[in-house]
């Protein structure tokens, strides 16, 4: 099998380069293949070296003195960049002090070679520090890199020497791992010569680089050397020039600070407690062996798993307890059962990691061990109980789940028998959250009569005893009917939950569209019938038990009609008298849907004592339209119809024409007096029942008979076909008539009038010309005393009309009176007749 080989790129000051024709810096040399946008893009960025200042300061000729910089990354194409960057003094020219820089790119399909093996990044020798420009600008590929490592066998004690003792290196080690997808970089200063700053970062790097799970080194970057700390891309962990790193330097404020000359970190919060991936690392720094072991081990359970989760320092710390609980360590699992279940129960949800081989393995493995604890009369937790089920639920292993179901069974069982109650009830809290696994249980459970005492029955009453609203009654019988439906066969279950809906029946203000919406339930209910019909038949008797028949709506009435249609005969025999009596009644009103014509109330009402007939006679209130129609006349009368303690039959006319009136309007109301105009039971003969005038009397004199004022509705109302009504009508205009328009309206009358007026007008003028003139008055003589005459009266007209209004004792007469106060021929002392 043909290897990709390894790509080379030089860079340093020259007299020109690959893209560049004069002198300056660029790349010098490079591998054919190797693209030039990747080698201005990734790698020019990281060819830059800054020498120590301290070094720079006394002219340090000694170039082993200056420290190389060693840089590793991985570019967003996949290849892995390993390069180093050193001084080399004075360039061609002999003046001018410059660096060079030798990059190998490897194939992102060769780089787990380098991450596997950190001696191959750490330990390579094959680093330029020149190039001749005779040779050419090409470099040839590579197929190898010799490296080997430089680490002594006993890294704690290097650690130590660094200045690292065990918190300090957890601290770092942390800070490394998180700072992947903190977006915070490490910034490392070294209490170490600048001469030997370079190797000792390379083995400080090294030690981390061994402790990082592979998938974690896929994306880790790293500098050992630079002069001051700065923010360069797909770096993590930088080295920087001791006392370098100082406030308003170039990190910020959140990154991780490592400034070992001052025994000084900064912004690292690692809690104080049990790290189960850095106690593991720091036991292990010292075994390579047992380190790759473990990241092998996450290899093979992260497998084809998201990015979030494989770099997260979470993820390691939850596969570090497995794999140790996976190599024997019990105290691991003991500490805390619930988190070790909860770990393996978060990776087994990853859809690419449900058949996870190593995982499935480690569930069985946990799920033995609780088998031998409770053997050892060891009760689980409730929430290690809760966890294992949700595991069990994950995985698709049938034998696991038989298991389970056994499992539980004697928890369950020892958990009853030692009075731990609380511990049964989390049981069946969480088993109930799996309704497979519920569904599995509940039936081996039905195969004993013993288990169904101990385990079923209290449980069913449990429940049942938590419900207190009928919604979650019938939530409770669907749940039942879907994970056990044995527990509807059972005489127990029936009869608990049967008692319990009914009370929480009766407690429902609308108990008939309650009572629908059971039926309803039912209906959409599968594998429920056997159980609902003798429950649905109690329920209905209890509805008819407690509904009140003068309270149903229009609406009401025909659901209530509809349930009891639907009922068997058998049904109406079992129902209790009171019961029954209200069925009759309803049913009995219901005839009235099918009624054509006018029904007599004393007919209809014939077999019914007077309270019946008040509730039937509410119910058929309640049912009549609003606004009223003509298909409701002929249920009106049997509103108003009332008979008296003497068996004496009437109606309540003047409150039946007030109710059609307000509830259909003046049309309604014409409509409806018109239609009992052709009913027997308001006419008497040819002449309307005295009651029901007298109550259309009362109703056309409202408002001074307003109803007959009005020209249109006059017009109307005298259309209605019955003389004896119309008759009524000219009784009330009459009656209502001004005392003027009264006087006119009789033909025999207006006669007298005129006659009064010509007799008036006449005596009127016979009286002024009968008046003698006036001489003026004698001259009064002195001492003569004459007689004062009387005043002489003017006599004045009077219109006829007031005198007919003033003086109503004035008597019409038929022929002009005569004078001097003698009779007309033929007349009397009577009043004429009109």
């Amino acid at each position: 099998m043909n290897r990709q080989p390894i790509l080379q790129q030089f860079y340093t000051r020259g007299r020109q380069g690959v893209f560049r024709s004069n002198e300056g810096y660029d790349t010098v040399a490079r591998t054919p293949g190797l693209d030039n946008l990747f080698i201005k893009k990734t790698l020019h960025p990281f060819c830059v070296y800054d020498a120590p200042r301290q070094l720079q300061e006394r002219a340090e000729s000694d170039l082993s003195a200056y420290p190389e910089a060693l840089v590793c990354f991985h570019a967003e194409s996949g290849e892995m960049v390993l390069g180093r960057s050193v001084f080399v003094g004075a360039d061609f020219t002999g003046q001018r002090n410059t660096f060079f820089s030798h990059n190998y790119v490897i194939p992102a399909g060769r780089r787990d070679e380098f991450i596997t093996n950190p001696e191959k990044i750490f330990g390579v020798r094959a680093f330029a520090d020149r190039h001749d420009d005779t040779q050419g600008k090409e470099l040839p590929p590579v197929a190898e890199l010799p490296a080997q490592s430089t680490l002594p066998a006993d890294r704690k004690r290097l650690l130590g020497q660094l200045g690292f003792d065990e918190r300090l290196f957890k601290q770092l080690l942390y800070a490394v791992m998180t700072s992947l997808t903190a977006k915070k970089k490490v910034f490392i200063s070294l209490d170490v010569d600048i001469s030997a700053a370079a190797t000792s970062a390379s083995q400080l790097l090294e030690v981390l680089y061994s402790c990082l799970p592979y998938e974690l080194r896929r994306h880790f970057g790293f500098l050992t050397y630079s002069s001051e700390p700065q923010s360069k891309k797909h770096i993590h962990v930088m080295f920087v020039e001791k006392g370098s790193i100082r406030p308003g330097g170039g990190h910020s404020d959140k990154d991780f600070l490592f400034d070992l000359a001052l025994g000084r970190v900064q912004n690292v919060d690692l809690q104080e407690g049990a790290h189960e991936y850095l106690d593991f690392a720091w036991e292990y720094v010292n075994d390579p062996q047992a380190l790759a072991s473990f990241h092998a081990f996450c290899e093979e359970v992260l497998a084809g798993a998201e990015t979030a989760l494989t770099l997260q320092v979470r993820t390691y710390y939850e596969l570090c307890a497995l794999y140790l609980i996976e190599k024997g360590r019990t105290a691991v699992y003991e500490r805390n059962p619930a988190g070790v279940w909860q770990a393996l129960n978060g990776y087994l949800r990853q859809p690419a990691l449900a058949n996870n081989k190593r995982l499935l393995e480690l569930q069985v493995l946990l799920f033995h061990g609780e088998v031998s604890a409770l053997a050892a009369k060891k009760l689980p937790e409730g929430e290690t109980i809760r966890q294992m089920l949700d595991s069990c639920g994950l995985s698709r292993q049938d034998r696991l789940r038989m298991d389970m179901v056994r499992y539980l069974l004697n928890v369950l069982v020892r958990a009853k028998s030692s009075g731990q109650r609380g511990l049964a009830s989390e049981v069946y809290k969480h088993l109930s959250a799996h309704p497979e696994l519920f569904g599995m249980t509940m039936k081996t459970i039905f195969h004993s009569e013993q288990l169904v005492k101990q385990l079923f029955e209290g449980y069913a009453s449990e429940r049942l005893a938590a419900v207190t609203a009928l919604s979650g009654m019938l939530e409770e019988i669907r749940f039942w009917t879907k994970t056990a439906p044995e527990a509807l066969r059972h005489p127990f279950f029936v009869a608990e939950s049967t008692e319990k809906l009914l009370r929480l029946f009766a407690r429902e203000k609308n108990k008939l569209e309650a009572a629908i919406s059971i039926h309803q339930f039912f209906d959409n209910l599968d594998r429920a019938r056997s159980y609902a019909d003798p429950l649905l038949d109690e329920l209905d008797k209890s509805l008819l038990k407690l509904i009140e028949l003068e309270k149903l709506s229009r609406e009401e009435f025909q659901k209530m009609i509809a349930l009891l249609e639907e009922k068997p005969q058998s049904f109406f025999g079992t129902l209790d008298v009171a019961s029954r009596q209200k069925q009759e009644m309803l049913m009995h009103v219901a005839t009235l849907r099918e009624a054509r014509g006018g029904l007599h109330p004393a007919e209809f009402f014939r077999k019914w004592e007077r309270d019946e007939v008040s509730v039937q006679q509410q119910m058929i209130a309640n049912m009549l339209a609003r606004p009223l129609d003509a298909d409701c006349f002929a249920h009106v009368p049997l509103v108003y119809y009332r008979e008296d303690h003497f068996g004496q039959e009437g109606f309540q006319f003047a409150e039946m024409l007030d109710f059609v009136q307000k509830n259909g309007g003046e049309e309604t109301l014409h409509a409806f007096i018109q239609w009992t105009m052709t009913q027997r039971m308001f006419v008497e003969g040819r002449s309307l029942l005295p009651a029901y005038r007298q109550a259309l009397r009362s109703l056309f004199l409202e408002n001074k008979a307003a109803r007959l004022r009005n020209k249109e509705w006059r017009k109307r109302w005298y259309t209605v076909r019955h003389a004896d009504f119309r008759k009524l009508l000219e009784e009330v205009r009459s009656e209502t008539a001004n005392p003027l328009v009264k006087l006119f309206r009789h033909k025999t009358l207006m006669i007298s009038a005129m006659v009064v007026l010509v007799a008036a007008g006449g005596t009127a003028g016979y009286m002024l010309s009968q008046q003698k003139p006036v001489a003026e008055p004698p001259q009064e003589q002195p001492g003569d005393q004459q007689p004062v005459p009387p005043d002489v009266v003017q006599a004045q007209f009077v219109p006829v009309y007031r005198l007919m209004l003033e003086e109503p004792h004035i008597q019409p007469v038929r022929e002009a009176a005569g004078e001097n106060g003698q009779q007309a021929p033929g007349a009397t002392d009577q009043p004429a007749t009109p």
